[in-house]
């Protein structure tokens, strides 16, 4: 996505860029460097993290060091477009002082950290191959660059690293950058791919240690959503309202990674759902009067072992689920692919589960894309999933969800989120006689708490600023034009993007919120 600005638009962006940074950051006065990820293609990302460095260098004066590159796996699966010279062109644009080729210097490498990288390598090993499960024992080629990738960055930590900004927190080139942060006593602040300026923050001093980077966020947001959200209730139902409206027609991301019509859920009230449940339910094959389960996939592949979860992995999940659900026909049950499935899986995982389930009458496997959300909201009485969007979706709506893991929201009380797989197992029986009995399986404060947890995802925690446009705007010479016209025009005092992330870094608070909560 680098290369697909006009050459001319790039060159007016950068002189903009440049001349914006210089007037607005005071040069470093020490040896102080904040380390900033740009390993991602896509020119929104590293948007996003070095405007949240730069508004940290506006509170602490220090200098900007950037990692880049593109290791050759990374190339090959998803980044064929990346181009090092681009990045290194922008970051100097916002004022950095080193841009590194982390991939030029620890290529052929045989250093070796001071901890065990064999976890980030076996997820990366997963994720690049598409592989539905961690291979015992990756290529020792992945293994020889992930050790070498963790002794690069447990020396670049041993400088004075004030906070390092990073889009993402798993793999080898991300994760183990995070996990000498944490080492390292160093924050981190994680920038979100939605909205406008999303980002979440670990503090040190917040900091247990007791699980993973993604472990340690659900339990802090967690307690902002009991301690400053959930008492404010009554005063927020407005906006809560008007968010679970727009939310139904959301373009944006995840929305279980939808957009367009396909996105859009308009109905609105029983009648009408049961209306359009008849007519969907005859499509599958299914009775309308008898329970339906939707089981949602995963991009199976994708970061595995990252937050706490009841199986081994995400295809373990969805294979046991598959053959628990076979003996089980007093529901019906939906198995739904996940929208990207192509790009994380190269094992016909969910054709193949499909195959070995075609005797199973009530069980339907289906790719997402054949049904809209129109049809799945309709059809759904519980849904199941391990960390998906649909678990604080659906319950928005008042369909129940179970949880056979944590999520960022899974410690916010919208869902039933079971803490082993013979209680994920007890739940799910116990919810289908419940149906059957036409009980509720969703509380009206449930339904609240996903109200407001949509709130503040989607407002509350979405920062809107003009130097970073919401990520919608594209392609990219809108964007570019955007984001110009803002270094051009704007009075950088009065701009939220500073003042959000100045009460984040002294607070000390895990999200980026708009106002004080």
């Amino acid at each position: 996505m680098w290369l697909t600005a006009n050459k001319q638009e790039w060159k007016h962006f950068l002189t903009a860029a440049e001349v914006f940074w210089q007037k607005n950051l005071s040069p470093a006065e020490d040896d102080a460097v904040i380390l900033v990820e740009a390993f991602h293609q896509d020119l929104r990302v590293t948007l996003r993290n070095l405007a949240v460095a730069n508004a940290i260098r506006r509170i602490r004066p220090a200098k900007l060091v950037v990692f880049t590159g593109v290791e050759d796996a990374w190339h090959k699966t998803l980044w064929q477009g990346f181009d090092v010279s681009l990045v290194r062109e922008l970051a100097d644009a916002y004022g950095a002082s080193e841009t590194i080729d982390v991939w030029d210097l620890v290529r052929r490498s045989d250093r070796k950290p001071t901890f065990d990288t064999s976890d980030y390598v076996a997820a990366t090993d997963a994720r690049l191959a598409k592989l539905p499960r961690l291979r015992e024992q990756p290529p020792s080629e992945r293994q020889r660059y992930g050790d070498a990738l963790a002794a690069f960055y447990e020396e670049q930590f041993q400088r004075n690293v004030l906070a390092l900004v990073t889009s993402h927190v798993d793999y080898d080139q991300w994760g183990l950058a995070v996990e000498v942060a944490r080492r390292a006593a160093v924050p981190v602040v994680h920038t979100q791919q939605t909205g406008c300026l999303k980002a979440y923050a670990l503090f040190p001093e917040h900091d247990t240690h007791t699980g993973t980077f993604r472990e340690e966020l659900t339990r802090q947001i967690g307690e902002v959503f009991e301690t400053k959200l959930w008492p404010r209730r009554e005063e927020l139902r407005r906006s809560t309202e008007l968010i679970a409206w727009r939310a139904k027609v959301n373009l944006g991301r995840p929305s279980w990674w939808r957009g367009g019509a396909a996105a859009s859920v308009d109905l609105n009230n029983p009648a009408e759902r049961a209306v359009l449940r008849t007519h969907t339910a005859a499509r599958f094959g299914f009775d309308p009067a008898k329970p339906i389960v939707a089981v949602f996939n995963h991009a199976v592949s994708d970061a595995l072992g990252t937050n706490r979860e009841l199986f081994p992995s995400l295809a373990d999940w969805f294979t046991d689920t598959a053959a628990w659900a076979a003996s089980r026909d007093d529901a019906q049950w939906l198995f739904l692919d996940h929208p990207s499935q192509a790009l994380y899986d190269s094992s016909g995982f969910f054709g193949n589960l499909a195959k070995q389930h075609r005797s199973s009458r009530h069980l339907v496997f289906k790719p997402s894309a054949a049904i809209s959300k129109n049809a799945l909201w309709s059809l759904t009485d519980l849904g199941v999933t391990v960390r998906g969007s649909v678990s604080n979706e659906l319950p928005a709506y008042g369909i129940p969800v179970i949880q056979a893991g944590w999520s960022e929201w899974s410690s916010c009380g919208l869902s039933t989120v079971v803490d082993s797989t013979d209680a994920y197992f007890k739940t799910l029986d116990e919810n289908i006689k419940a149906l059957h009995d036409g009980a509720s399986l969703v509380t009206e404060e449930q339904v609240r708490r996903a109200r407001l947890w949509l709130w503040l995802y989607r407002s509350g925690a979405d920062v809107v600023t003009p130097h970073v446009p919401q990520w919608e705007v594209w392609p990219a010479n809108t964007l570019l034009k955007a984001v110009r016209a803002t270094f051009r025009h704007i009075e950088s005092d009065s701009d939220p993007l500073f003042e959000t992330v100045e009460r984040l870094w002294t607070r000390r608070e895990p999200m980026l919120t708009r106002t004080p909560l």
